[in-house]
């Protein structure tokens, strides 16, 4: 018993299933949606299911292909050692896993979400068949793009209108300007998330010579403006969206997130300026739990992660009560 615990374990971290809730933060939106429109509530948890292996399998995907490259690097002589950092590829290391597991747990996870995306097409029609083919295209692509510096923008793309518009259509036979509109922000923000990432690991990945949007940028000040430019264009978006009529006025309640947002650019601002300041919580940083059990580099890694993740939770969440007050009350 112990050893099946052990090795389900050794699963958890090879998905990666601590991302998940980017993913299923972004599908409950247009879920919502659908259902008020008269969605089929099925539909819209197989969609979820789908969302969810395709995640997974992108998630042992990017394992693959980075630890083949990496290992042919060394092989070749052009690097000395692996080194990945918070904990990726630690099952290959450690040998928890093989590879050839990964590549089969990767192969049953696309094909179990390309079963589901024909079921759709087989209910819907071709409608859809673009949205499968691209997404399914930039999942692939990630671990090559990702590392060329364009992992925030297949992000964005994957997150905002393909996952958005495909639930809806699922759902409802149709597509939704509002829903599209409303996917822009929400995207956004899961931009932020991984470039915020990014900007923590940005000399890691300058002495390793690894290509992102933040080393593009030209130095962690760019990158960070950059980041300032993500946020802000987050909340014009629905000011604009809302002023020309594309989404209900409503929706401008979600600057009720603006302070956890600000929060944000700050503690960046000093990880940059001045890394040695010590940032105490407050209640604008949202739920900190589990912080205290880790060690003091490690801690002010996860807590500047868990401010952008609660930023994409609490506006997420917001954007949701606002939708069931659209439907149901105006």
């Amino acid at each position: 018993m112990n050893a099946f615990f052990n090795k389900f374990s050794c699963w958890l971290i090879a998905l990666r299933v601590y991302s998940l809730p980017i993913s299923i933060m972004s599908w409950f939106v247009p879920f919502l949606y659908g259902q008020f429109d008269g969605g089929n509530f099925v539909y819209g948890i197989i969609a979820l299911i789908g969302v969810v292996l395709v995640h997974l399998g992108a998630n042992l995907f990017d394992d693959i292909i980075d630890y083949t490259l990496t290992k042919r690097r060394i092989d070749n002589g052009l690097q000395d050692e692996f080194n990945f950092q918070h904990g990726k590829c630690i099952c290959l290391f450690d040998g928890s896993l093989s590879l050839k597991q990964y590549f089969i747990a990767c192969f049953i996870l696309f094909l179990t979400a390309l079963i589901i995306a024909l079921f759709f097409v087989s209910l819907w029609g071709v409608k859809l068949i673009p949205i499968i083919v691209t997404a399914a295209i930039l999942c692939l692509l990630y671990p090559i793009l990702g590392s060329l510096g364009f992992g925030e923008i297949i992000i964005a793309i994957i997150f905002s209108p393909l996952l958005y518009s495909g639930t809806y259509f699922v759902m409802t036979g149709k597509f939704s300007s509002a829903i599209l509109f409303l996917s822009v922000p929400t995207g956004l923000l899961s931009v932020a998330v991984l470039h915020t990432h990014m900007l923590l690991d940005y000399k890691f990945d300058s002495k390793n010579r690894k290509i992102t949007l933040c080393r593009l940028s030209g130095s962690q000040n760019n990158a960070y403006i950059l980041l300032c430019l993500i946020i802000f264009s987050t909340y014009l978006s629905v000011i604009l969206f809302s002023l020309f009529g594309y989404i209900n006025y409503i929706y401008m309640f979600v600057l009720l997130t603006l302070p956890t947002a600000y929060t944000l650019l700050k503690v960046m601002y000093y990880h940059i300026k001045n890394p040695e300041i010590e940032i105490k919580p407050n209640i604008f940083m949202g739920s900190l739990k589990g912080l205290e059990k880790v060690d003091g580099n490690q801690r002010g890694f996860l807590m500047k992660f868990f401010i952008v993740r609660n930023l994409l939770s609490l506006f997420t969440l917001l954007l949701s009560i606002l939708i069931v007050i659209e439907k149901c009350i105006l």
